[in-house]
């Protein structure tokens, strides 16, 4: 309000309005897939702590997950996210459409962080896929099931919570100061302004080294027309 008693319509707050890491964090915890995510990770470190006996079950699960990031980040982002219209994703579930609205306008927070209901859509598919591979992986060690499966959705929630930190970090004015960090900022803002067919991880980039869509120099790389819109 103004002194004359006049409503002013408050600016929604972008991305690339904050400039410091704590204005950033403080953005993320208001944000329903921070929440989410953080809900998630939280209760299944409880539930495991609970059920007890750590092994090597859960060093397992582990290894194979940071293992595993890379190249999960690589196949949703080029598979889902930078779908065609006309792929069955895109337009029966409407995966991508968001995605495509993000690089339309990057620091728009609505279409770059998860909104909660999607969140919670994602992180519990993510449980399914946790279960398919873990409660095998469980009984080849010959070790609890549910212990395994308790940490590997742990360790995704946590995963995805860090993806929409770096995802949040890296589209504002803060630039980070470590060199990974930095390095991830640089990768991902190439991504949006560059080509998009390249450098597809956000929090790791292994998947762009192994699936070879990491070059050496940008330069090795053409200039996109359709990195803002992502029409082909």
């Amino acid at each position: 309000m103004t002194s004359s008693g006049v409503a002013v319509p408050v600016q929604p707050i972008r991305a690339d309005s904050i400039d410091t890491k704590r204005a950033a964090l403080e953005v993320l915890c208001r944000r329903g897939s921070a929440q989410v995510f953080a809900a998630v990770s939280v209760s299944m470190v409880i539930a495991r702590v609970f059920v007890g006996g750590f092994g090597r079950g859960d060093l397992a699960v582990v290894a194979l997950t940071v293992a595993a990031v890379g190249p999960a980040e690589w196949v949703i982002h080029k598979f889902l996210l930078h779908a065609e219209v006309s792929t069955w994703t895109s337009r029966r579930l409407g995966i991508g459409a968001g995605h495509r609205r993000h690089h339309i306008d990057p620091p728009d927070l609505d279409w770059l962080l998860l909104a909660g209901v999607d969140s919670a859509i994602f992180v519990t598919v993510f449980g399914a896929f946790t279960a398919a591979w873990t409660l095998p992986l469980a009984s080849w060690l010959g070790v609890s099931a549910i212990a395994c499966f308790l940490t590997g959705w742990g360790c995704a929630g946590l995963a995805l919570l860090h993806y929409e930190w770096v995802h949040l970090l890296v589209h504002t004015r803060y630039r980070c100061r470590t060199r990974y960090y930095r390095r991830l900022g640089r990768n991902h803002r190439l991504h949006h302004f560059r080509n998009e067919g390249f450098w597809l991880g956000v929090t790791t980039n292994s998947g762009d080294r192994l699936l070879r869509t990491y070059p050496a120099s940008k330069g090795d790389v053409a200039l996109s027309d359709t990195a803002r819109t992502l029409e082909r």
